[in-house]
């Protein structure tokens, strides 16, 4: 597996499936990364089905330093964005005389709310596997890679050369930033196991931009695990996954991205980053998870399997045949021990 960085050539838009038709928005916020879709473009290979898939969409530097939307059980202060937890569920949890099951922070009165729109770098992420205190270096605001440009416009009827009325519109866009201070460039990237196209366009409105395989990236993932029955495990998704029946005792079925090893786990809680509709061209538009959110997970069979892996739980869906789905990338997550204090 291998780490992709993008170089953009203008400002870039990553919208949702918003539009500004018929005067029903004016404001379009734009996504600071874009869904692994994006860069199917730069990984599939013509045929039916194109072949080619893209795991991962990350922000790195030209030092091949690698950042990832912060997992969604790391929480800090609110409003200072300091001070970073890692939440651990507890269960039986004797409070004023009823049992809970639930994630917590024990020993503060301090308030604290999830790292929303945060970065981790990759040695930030061997700390959240090992559950140890996240270092404040390890832990990066957007703005610190990106800075938000807004773009007004205003549709022309193209009859009659006037404006239509109510089409004044506003629409928020990313470049990334240079660090002058430390000589760092950021760059979108993706990851998959193969590029095959260098040069394309990223975004809407057909930004011009190319692809290089950066060469020291070192990916926090590619390890084996030895799930042991009844232990506790956490999956972080690197990428947008569309699940069935995502509750507390239902049951997940991890698949290895190489190979046939697969294991089941049923979920014990969910930290979710919300979700997005995802939708490509003549598909039907799936509501998914968003990546960075982390699913608690107990074995249920004991099993030997590597920490990238495919949740296997797709819902029947028109359009959407379920080998092409996982091929492609999507539903991909990053398995680690852990999660429960016992």
């Amino acid at each position: 597996m291998k780490l992709f960085k993008v170089k953009a050539h203008n400002a870039l838009w990553f919208g949702g499936l918003k539009h500004m038709t018929g005067g029903e928005e004016h404001y379009l916020i734009g996504l600071n990364l874009p869904s692994i879709m994006v860069f199917f473009p730069f990984v599939k290979e013509a045929g039916n089905p194109p072949k080619g898939a893209c795991y991962g969409v990350l922000l790195c530097d030209d030092k091949d330093n690698v950042y990832l939307p912060c997992p969604a059980d790391i929480v800090g202060e609110r409003k200072k964005g300091k001070n970073w937890r890692i939440l651990k569920f507890y269960e039986g949890l004797n409070l004023n005389g009823k049992t809970f099951n639930l994630p917590l922070i024990k020993g503060t009165l301090t308030t604290f709310e999830s790292a929303e729109g945060y970065f981790i770098t990759a040695k930030g992420f061997e700390e959240w596997k090992k559950e140890g205190k996240i270092s404040e270096e390890h832990i990066k605001k957007w703005n610190y890679f990106m800075e938000k440009e807004i773009k007004v416009g205003l549709q022309i009827n193209k009859d009659t050369g006037t404006a239509e009325e109510r089409m004044l519109y506003f629409q928020e866009r990313i470049r990334l930033r240079s660090n002058t201070k430390n000589k760092m460039e950021f760059y979108i990237s993706f990851i998959a196991e193969r590029c095959i196209s260098y040069e394309g366009f990223l975004g809407g409105e057909r930004n011009p931009a190319t692809v290089e395989e950066t060469n020291n990236a070192k990916l926090p993932f590619n390890n084996v695990l030895e799930i042991k029955k009844d232990s506790y495990y956490r999956l972080y998704l690197l990428t947008h996954s569309y699940i069935n029946e995502l509750a507390p005792q239902k049951v997940l079925n991890l698949k290895a991205i190489y190979g046939e090893a697969e294991a089941n786990f049923e979920v014990i809680w969910v930290y979710s980053r919300g979700s997005d509709l995802i939708s490509g061209y003549d598909k039907p538009g799936l509501e998914m998870l968003r990546p960075g959110t982390v699913i608690l997970l107990k074995a249920t069979e004991s099993a030997s399997l590597k920490d990238i892996v495919q949740i296997n739980n797709i819902p029947e869906a028109e359009g959407i045949p379920k080998h092409n789905f996982l091929e492609s990338g999507w539903n991909t997550g990053i398995l680690a021990e852990g999660g429960v204090e016992q």
